[in-house]
């Protein structure tokens, strides 16, 4: 009945590969995770934890007061519930900011202290018994590491690099260490005593005094602010392996920047105060001027009073004429803003007449907001070029909304001409009616009507200063803290992730080995792995046991050992092969020195010869003879004296000490074995062989060193390649193959020498008896007694 076909996905096969691979490599990730677990340790405990602080701030719109012209909420921004905070955030990181709060910080943050361990240094933001006032320093000692040691409570030694030379200095506490490269004053601590002065003796301290501008260049670069979507909320964020220093310069940070935020607003408040005291000082200097000419012209001529009627026109004429002046003062403030637009003035120096837009909330705006983008544009300024792209957007802002402005006021200066036209016409209807008047007492009127309009004029002014003072109180900040800086933990140098993510790279590194070593290094170490690889027969395997000598007939010193069986079962073999050839000449040769080529030819001849049969042993390996050596016999003559013509056959064909068993060995090395290969007189010897003896086994060199055994093959009726699982890589065994098939060898066997087998695989086992065998390419082997 036919077997019935295993169509299973895996196979019985399968699972002996992954248990070959694991038996062979089991330790491997036993040593390397360790190792790799031990590294990531130390690396972990040499680096510094990172912690995050972070402060959170509210841009909001609150004001005290809202009926002023020049409010926090009518005049600096517009009336919105979310605003685009894009510009904030690039405030808040500019260099200036930053720079200044360095600034503020300076006695803290210029120089860093630090305690020199004997594995890592660990820096100290407070705690340090001593600190170091800088007042010069050479800008090649910046960043350099001082080593400082205190002596006792009042001296202490400090170790510098200068020039490449070492430059020791001996100062003391509170006095000021003045040299030609710097001028310190370290002074003691509140928490350096007396007491504690022989503690603080034994521990080596470092600081380093740091540039301001790499201060701020490092700050800059951990500061990250972030705004939630659809808040108004800014979230400042900072890292840093002491998480004080960060909650400091955060904190600091948004007083320095809320306080420029009002600085600004300030500044245009009080310009605004100054601008409205100067016209109301030349409008009380001509309003006096008229009263006294209105008095004196009373005096002279004698005028007590106008009539009713009189004096009501004078009084609505007065009222056009104060119209006609305010409406002059909105096209002088038109003129001077469309002026600072087109000229493009620096922001710092905003027309001090534009509270006089009244309630036109556009050009409140407006304003306000072209103020902003220029602040912005100097901000970018100070630390990058016209070129970037921030700068170049915010530009294009500034252009369009100027555009936009000057549309806006050439229309409202037109409007407003308009109605100063009105005004005049009305003016005109009461100076007819004024005509009937008396010069005299018209004379009268038309000072009286100036007196009217600069009192008007004044009145109007005071309330607008009013207005304004009453708004510089109500300027209060935008931003407001509404979450104060605190620490947010560990944000990197997890040293638990550490020690995973090292010993995760160990067990990858492992397993890579691990592959490496089966593709490329494992060894075949069982018949059964050998057949699986290769497509030529394997004619019998050797197993491999300690304990008996390297070389030697082990089928005569040890006839019942598993060797000595498994060259039996092997001699079986190679009578079932050549059984139909009259005549057995069988090569040996191996891919590499050790593999026991030599060893298996000295025993088959011996397992052959028992059998009575005539065996001969050729040893053409005349590189490096090895027969002579494990046969103990003497070499003066043999192959090589017979091919230069100083012996005949008869002459070199020793018998050795097994009955049926001769050797013709390699005589003494030529300097030419190849060339000694090639000669003709190597066919007649081996026809001698042949013709002689009924088995010739042929020693040959190993052939993934020389190209001898490819040669002599053309003599041999069978051809074995012996492999040792100490070497038989599948590399080898291609490379074997391939020449096999380029140069079509024909009966060519493989055997498997030093296979490891359980013992119970034997019957004989119970005897106990090894052996070990294979030796170097020297080919040197060393001989156990």
């Amino acid at each position: 009945m036919e077997q019935k076909k295993n169509n299973s996905p895996i196979q019985i096969n399968d699972f002996k590969l992954i248990w070959r691979i694991i038996s062979k490599n089991w330790f491997i990730p036993l040593i390397v995770m360790p190792i790799f677990y031990l590294i990531g340790y130390f690396y972990s405990y040499k680096i510094e934890n990172v912690y995050q602080a972070s402060i959170e701030l509210l841009k909001s719109n609150d004001t005290y007061y809202k009926s002023s012209v020049i409010t926090d909420n009518s005049f600096y921004s517009a009336s919105r519930s979310f605003v685009d905070n894009s510009n904030e955030i690039r405030i808040i990181t500019s260099y200036d900011i930053m720079k200044e709060t360095v600034e503020k910080l300076k006695h803290q943050l210029q120089v860093s202290y630090y305690i020199v361990g004997r594995v890592r240094t660990t820096e100290q933001f407070s705690g340090s018994p001593f600190n170091v006032s800088v007042n010069t320093i050479n800008p090649k000692l910046f960043e350099q590491p001082f080593s400082f040691k205190i002596l006792n409570f009042n001296e202490y030694e400090m170790r510098y690099v200068s020039n490449g030379n070492e430059v020791i200095k001996i100062g003391k506490f509170n006095e000021a260490l003045v040299d030609v490269e710097f001028n310190l004053s370290i002074n003691r601590e509140a928490n350096f005593s007396r007491n504690f002065a022989e503690q603080f003796s034994k521990l080596n301290y470092q600081f380093v005094v740091h540039e301001m501008n790499n201060l701020v260049s490092q700050f800059r670069n951990v500061l990250k602010v972030e705004n939630p979507d659809y808040t108004n909320v800014l979230v400042l964020t900072m890292d840093d392996i002491i998480p004080e220093r960060a909650i400091l310069i955060l904190d600091t940070l948004s007083k320095v920047y809320i306080n420029k935020s009002l600085n600004s607003r300030f500044e245009i408040n009080e310009r605004t105060i100054n601008y409205i005291e100067k016209q109301l000082s030349d409008v009380s200097l001509s309003l006096n001027e008229i009263e006294d000419t209105m008095q004196n012209f009373k005096q002279q001529y004698n005028i007590l009073d106008l009539n009713w009627e009189k004096e009501d026109f004078f009084k609505k004429l007065a009222k056009y004429d104060g119209e006609k002046s305010s409406l002059k003062l909105k096209i002088d403030a038109i003129n001077d803003l469309e002026k600072y637009i087109i000229e493009d003035k620096d922001p710092e120096f905003l027309p001090p007449n534009i509270f006089l837009v009244g309630d036109d909330e556009f050009m409140k705006k407006s304003i306000q907001d072209l103020y902003e983008l220029q602040i912005q544009v100097n901000s970018q300024l100070s630390f990058s070029k016209e070129i970037n792209p921030n700068v170049i957007e915010i530009r294009q802002k500034i252009k369009k909304l100027k555009q936009n402005m000057l549309v806006y006021l050439n229309n409202a200066r037109n409007a407003t001409y308009k109605i100063i036209e009105n005004v005049n016409n009305e003016i005109s209807s009461y100076v007819a009616d004024i005509n009937s008047i008396p010069p005299k007492q018209r004379e009268m009127l038309n000072i009286s009507r100036k007196v009217a309009v600069n009192e008007e004029l004044y009145n109007f002014l005071l309330q607008q200063r009013a207005n304004t003072k009453i708004a510089r109180a109500s300027i209060v900040p935008e931003i407001k803290v509404i979450d104060s800086p605190r620490n947010k933990g560990i944000v990197s140098t997890d040293k638990k992730n550490i020690l995973s993510t090292f010993s995760a790279i160990g067990l990858a590194i492992a397993l890579l080995i691990i592959a490496l070593r089966v593709l490329f290094f494992s060894t075949i170490q069982t018949v059964e792995e050998l057949k699986e690889n290769t497509v030529l027969p394997v004619i019998g395997d050797l197993p491999f046991q300690k304990g008996v000598s390297n070389l030697g007939f082990v089928v005569e010193e040890s006839p019942s050992s598993f060797i000595a069986e498994a060259f039996r079962t092997l001699r079986t073999n190679l009578q079932y092969v050549i059984l139909n050839s009259p005549k057995k000449t069988i090569l040996l040769t191996s891919n590499a020195p050790g593999e026991g080529k030599t060893f298996t030819t000295i025993n088959i001849g011996a397992i052959l010869a028992k059998s009575g049969k005539r065996v001969v042993l050729l040893e053409l390996d005349l590189h490096k003879p090895r027969i002579q050596k494990a046969l103990e016999m003497n070499a003066d003559i043999g192959i090589s004296t017979f091919m230069v013509g100083q012996n005949t056959l008869d002459e070199i064909v020793k018998p050795t000490v097994i009955n049926n068993l001769f050797a013709i060995l390699s005589g003494p090395i030529p300097p030419n074995p190849s060339d000694l290969v090639l000669s003709e007189k190597l066919k007649e010897l081996v026809d001698y062989a042949k013709a002689n003896f009924d088995y010739v086994l042929i020693d040959t060199p190993p052939l993934g060193l020389l190209s001898d055994a490819a040669y002599l093959m053309q003599y041999s009726d069978i051809n074995l390649f012996v492999l040792n699982t100490k070497f038989a890589t599948k590399s080898v065994l291609n490379q074997f193959q391939k020449l096999v098939q380029d140069n079509s060898i024909q009966h060519v066997y493989l055997v498997l020498n030093g296979v490891k087998r359980k013992r119970g695989r034997y019957y004989y086992s119970k005897y106990g008896y090894g052996y070990g065998y294979g030796y170097g390419y020297g080919y040197g082997y060393n001989k156990k007694a």
